[in-house]
């Protein structure tokens, strides 16, 4: 028989997964769940793809607000087009620190900067400039395109998942449209299921008197990320996960959200804990893994858990 998850090792964790799956998933099963119900919810920066040194949207990100800063000098004067125009890594790497620490006003104005800096695009220009950085830019480290830095035992679950008739969603703190650009190619996941923070849009006939959709400027509240990511599953799928996978502290309310759905349940927390082959970091997920115990998630270890890293 092939194993379905073939890129795990033998052990807890996977014998959880394993278990997790077959009880929900036998007819007539005490523990079945209906193929409607079974709702799994995945995390994607830390969980499915590289997060360090930074976050792959903040890249993103800088490249546009480096843009605005080199066409208009005007600009330049103030946070953040100062750091990024002049390539201040302390600035940036302070802003990390914060967000790790739990205070994101530096990534608010980062992100209050990007907004501005693609106000007006449409949706399609958006997306054609998302899939060229992630096809060519690459990973200093790691030496591959950002769209290749994928955690292949979690996209081998998300397909297995799908195989025994899960819906799987995305539910990212970062934008929902940046994952649109690379989610079905990558994970095999519909666009449509991909839910994440997003500015707000608008309708408009352009200068040939064509319909459009464009990016403005405004962020949608609540950002998909802490207690934002609940709100945003019930707005999208309209029902209660019974699994979720996460990796940080940001987590926290998605996993105890499908922790309170009536039955089995499957809670995943993704341990940063390889320097050799990844990174090691528990920073932004201290409080998820002094919980992990109590609310019953099962933690991967990348290390240990893991036969291989990326796909």
């Amino acid at each position: 028989m092939t194993d379905p998850l073939a890129s795990w090792n033998e052990g807890a964790a996977k014998r959880a997964i394993l278990d997790f799956v077959s009880r929900v998933t036998t007819a007539g099963s005490a523990a079945f769940v209906p193929p409607a119900e079974r709702i799994a919810t995945f995390d994607n920066d830390g969980t499915l793809w590289l997060e360090k040194p930074a976050y792959i949207q903040v890249l993103h990100g800088l490249r546009t607000i480096g843009r605005m800063a080199a066409e208009d000098p005007t600009l330049r004067d103030r946070q953040p087009f100062k750091a990024v125009y002049e390539q201040d890594a302390a600035w940036l790497a302070e802003v990390a620190a914060d967000y790790a620490a739990g205070d994101s006003s530096g990534y608010r104005a980062l992100a209050a900067a990007f907004a501005q800096g693609c106000e007006g695009m449409t949706v399609e220009a958006f997306e054609a400039d998302v899939l060229e950085f992630l096809s060519t830019a690459r990973d200093a480290r790691f030496d591959r395109p950002y769209k290749q830095l994928t955690y292949r035992p979690m996209v081998e679950l998300v397909h297995y998942l799908q195989s025994a008739g899960f819906d799987v969603y995305l539910t990212s703190g970062g934008g929902r449209d940046f994952m649109r650009a690379v989610c079905e190619e990558i994970y095999d996941i519909p666009r449509a299921k991909a839910i994440g923070s997003s500015v707000t849009f608008e309708y408009v006939d352009d200068a040939r008197g064509l319909a459009q959709v464009v990016r403005t400027r405004e962020i949608e509240q609540p950002a998909d990320d802490g207690p934002g990511k609940p709100v945003h599953i019930h707005r999208a799928v309209g029902r209660r996960p019974i699994m979720a996978a996460g990796n940080a502290d940001g987590d926290i309310p998605m996993l105890r959200y499908a922790g309170g759905h009536e039955g089995p349940t499957l809670g995943l927390l993704v341990h940063h804990d390889d320097a050799e082959r990844e990174y090691a970091y528990d920073g932004g997920a201290e409080k998820a893994h002094g919980l992990a115990a109590t609310e019953g998630w099962v933690v991967a270890s990348m290390k240990d858990d893991w036969k291989t890293i990326f796909a």
